[in-house]
C-alpha cells in the first residue's frame, strides 16, 4: 500500500488537514478505520507502517501504552496480534473520540481497551506496562500551539519528550521495552542529547529509508 508523505513545513500539513471537516474511513494494513476531523490521519504518513511492521512480534500477551495514539491504530493492531491489555493517550480530546469509535468498530470493551486524555501520563492511572510506544512529533523549534491537532507535528523544544520520559520509568518494570519513532527530519541530535540526560537506556533500534532525504527510525529505551 502506497502512504503519501509529507515534506512540507509543518504549518502547512496542519492548515491541510484542519480543512478537512468530515470523518472519512481509512485503510491501514488491511484494517478499516474512522479517521476524524482535525485528528492525525495515520493513513497519510508513513510512520504508522513502519511501527506497526517492527513490533508486531512483540505485542504476544503485553500489556501495551499507545501514547499520542491519536487514531488509536497501534493499540488496536496491538489487541489484534495477542496484547493482553492496551492503554491509550492523547492530549487532543478529538482523537480520544476518535479512538474510542475505532474501539468500537472492533467491538472491544472499555476494559480491553482505555482510553485517556491527557498530558503524557498526568491523568493515567497508574500501570505497569510491557511495551510503551509513543510517535513523537518530529518538530521542536519554538512555536506556539494554537489547535490541539499541531501536538501531533509540533513538541517546542522536546517538552512533552522530556515530561515523557521523566514519567515513563515510574510505569515500566526492568524488561519494559519504551519505543519512541523519530526521523532525522527533526532534531535527532538533541533528542540523543535528551536520552543520554534521561538515564534510561537506548538504542538506535530500526530503521528504514535511510537512503532517502529523510529517514524513519526506532528507539529503544528501557530502565
Amino acid at each position: 500500500m502506497t502512504i503519501t508523505y509529507y515534506k512540507l513545513p509543518p504549518e502547512h500539513i496542519v492548515d491541510d488537514i484542519l480543512r478537512s471537516k468530515e470523518t472519512k474511513r481509512v485503510q491501514i494494513m488491511g484494517n478499516e478505520f474512522f479517521v476524524f476531523p482535525q485528528v492525525y490521519p495515520s493513513d497519510r504518513f508513513r510512520t504508522t507502517n513502519f511501527i506497526l511492521e517492527s513490533i508486531e512480534p512483540l505485542f504476544h500477551d503485553a500489556i501495551v501504552c499507545d501514547m499520542g495514539c491519536g487514531m488509536g491504530i497501534i493499540g488496536l493492531f496491538a489487541m489484534q496480534h495477542g496484547a493482553q491489555h492496551v492503554v491509550q493517550i492523547d492530549v487532543n480530546p478529538l482523537a480520544v473520540e476518535n479512538a474510542k469509535a475505532n474501539r468500537d468498530l472492533y467491538h472491544y470493551t472499555y476494559k480491553q481497551v482505555e482510553i485517556y486524555e491527557s498530558d503524557c501520563f498526568d491523568q493515567v492511572p497508574k500501570t505497569i506496562f510491557d511495551i510503551i510506544i509513543f510517535n513523537i512529533p518530529f518538530h521542536s523549534e519554538p512555536h506556539q500551539i494554537s489547535a490541539p491537532l499541531e501536538y501531533a507535528f509540533h513538541d517546542p523544544n522536546f517538552a512533552s519528550t522530556m515530561k515523557f520520559l521523566t514519567q515513563v520509568i515510574s510505569y515500566c518494570h526492568p524488561g519494559t521495552k519504551v519505543f519512541i519513532a523519530f526521523s532525522n527530519k527533526g532534531d535527532v541530535q538533541r533528542l540523543e542529547e535528551i536520552f543520554e540526560k534521561s538515564g534510561l537506556k537506548w538504542q538506535l533500534w530500526d530503521r528504514i529509508n535511510a537512503d532517502q532525504e529523510y529517514d524513519n527510525r526506532l528507539y529503544k529505551l528501557s530502565i
